[in-house]
């Protein structure tokens, strides 16, 4: 059809007279008239994308309605490629920070390729998102998005938070496939100024992925080209231009009453506006907001974990919620439709373990049996590692998002995830576990009356005890680093 007739047909299927279309899309009725009438030739594109928008069309109508115009197949592909759902313009709760570092990252000249990184389930999608809408409205820079197919199945926030699908197919099999068509993705990037979100760019062996060589021949060919990629890890690329995501901050709040409440916590306000959909006008009590403090804090402010809480929370009440954070967070952390083993958590956690090593398995698996928070000086002195050895253990475990930074009397300490410790028995080396630990606790390595004894130098006896107790990983971290300090 021509355009004026692909017009006429839409805004009848809309019930819509010309004045009211002129209305919705601010373009004049005499311009529109003179569309439909045919009289009006090499109409501006901006002109076509407001009555598109205005008729809300989508996937091949905005496509067959940008043809119909004059313009060339692949600016109508591009025109449908970057537009993004209407969740991206909410930013993400507790995330503030984060967003604008990204954003920053962004707009620098060498923020080229930005990558946001984080254990699965961290809020790395929606993190992106809101950092292509942000950066839209400032700068009126178009978006590209494409999600990286997997074996498995799309494994992204996208789906499992309720957002809708993205369109952009073709992107995908462009670029996530075996050596990648880069020539006719840079045909359709040209010379605009355009963001490519490769959301899920993971290298895993269950599914494809966009390789840095790739990225950097699209780069090459598109000079005002910015890539923001999400994966669970940062790979060889340079920290400065890497946004690490943790779980979601922890903040004091009160009761939801009287005439000004005070504002929850971020990660309460991601679980209640989950909830708000699920459970409209479901508006919890003084009981009922300290139980859904509680869970937020064993499911380790994970914001798609307390998604999951939500849709149990249709089934449940909050007081017996609590009860399977205290004994089941692996369970309560994946929505009911989810199958008990192989739920996104379980992958997330089985895919960030994977990533270390033998020796960063053995210590993470001990880390986890003593629980608490823990200072790397505390795991010098009870590991017998060196500083150096110790940081870069640490700096491993952040990495892969299985430990939390806290701040304790003026100190920098870390824990492992509830959901981590959870995971123990079957992702790390088995090792003697206390009958008296469970999962829910979270003692402070000095609150206790043995554990502050430990605090004293070490003698001959105590080094020998650590040593077993920890096994393995000190033993080898320990003469990795005398080898290095001979060296």
């Amino acid at each position: 059809m021509s355009l004026g007739g692909l017009l006429q047909h839409h805004r009848g299927r809309t019930r819509l007279t010309q004045t009211e279309l002129a209305g919705l899309s601010t373009v004049s009725v005499r311009a529109i008239r003179n569309l439909e009438l045919g009289l009006a030739k090499n109409p501006r594109k901006e002109t076509i994308r407001l009555l598109a928008d205005a008729l809300r069309l989508g996937g091949g109508h905005r496509a067959e309605l940008f043809v119909a115009a004059g313009l060339q197949a692949d600016d109508a592909s591009f025109e449908v490629l970057s537009v993004l759902p209407s969740v991206a313009a909410t930013r993400p709760h507790g995330r503030g920070a984060d967003l604008e570092r990204t954003v920053g990252l962004l707009r620098r000249p060498s923020g080229r390729i930005v990558t946001v990184a984080g254990l699965g389930g961290s809020g790395k999608t929606r993190l992106a998102l809101a950092a292509a809408h942000f950066l839209h409205t400032e700068t009126g820079v178009p978006t590209l998005w494409m999600s990286v197919p997997r074996a498995s199945g799309l494994d992204t926030g996208i789906h499992a938070n309720g957002l809708q699908a993205i369109p952009a197919v073709w992107m995908e099999g462009l670029l996530a496939r075996a050596g990648g068509a880069t020539a006719e993705a840079a045909r359709l990037v040209g010379d605009r100024d355009v963001l490519l979100v490769i959301d899920g760019n993971d290298t895993t062996s269950d599914g494809d992925h966009v390789s840095r060589a790739t990225m950097n021949s699209l780069l090459a060919e598109c000079p005002r080209l910015r890539i923001l990629e999400t994966a669970r890890t940062a790979r060889g690329r340079e920290q400065e231009r890497t946004v690490q995501l943790g779980p979601l901050h922890t903040q004091d709040f009160t009761a939801f009453d009287g005439a000004h409440p005070a504002p929850p916590s971020p990660a309460l306000a991601v679980l209640l506006d989950r909830i708000a959909v699920l459970r409209p006008g479901y508006r919890p009590d003084p009981a009922d907001t300290a139980a859904l403090r509680e869970i937020c804090s064993l499911l380790d402010e994970l914001p798609r974990a307390l998604e999951s809480v939500a849709c149990w929370l249709v089934l449940c009440p909050p007081d017996e919620l609590v009860s399977m954070a205290r004994t089941e967070p692996l369970l309560l952390a994946a929505p009911p439709g989810d199958p008990a083993t192989g739920s996104w958590i379980d992958r997330a956690l089985a895919q960030a373990v994977a990533e270390l090593t033998p020796d960063q398995r053995t210590l993470l698996a001990q880390l986890s049996e003593r629980g608490g928070h823990w200072t790397v000086e505390q795991m010098t002195q009870r590991l017998g590692l060196s500083r150096l050895s110790a940081a870069v253990a640490v700096q491993a475990l952040l990495h892969q998002g299985l430990l939390r930074r806290e701040h304790v009397e003026r100190r920098i300490a870390f824990s492992v995830l509830n959901l981590v410790r959870a995971a123990c028995p079957s992702l790390l080396p088995r090792a003697s576990r206390p009958s008296h630990l469970s999962y829910s606790s979270h003692p402070s390595l000095h609150s206790q009356p043995s554990q502050r004894q430990e605090e004293a130098p070490h003698d001959g006896t105590d080094h020998c005890r650590d040593t077993r107790r920890f096994g393995t990983a000190a033993g080898v971290l320990r003469d990795r680093s005398r080898r290095d300090h001979a060296a």
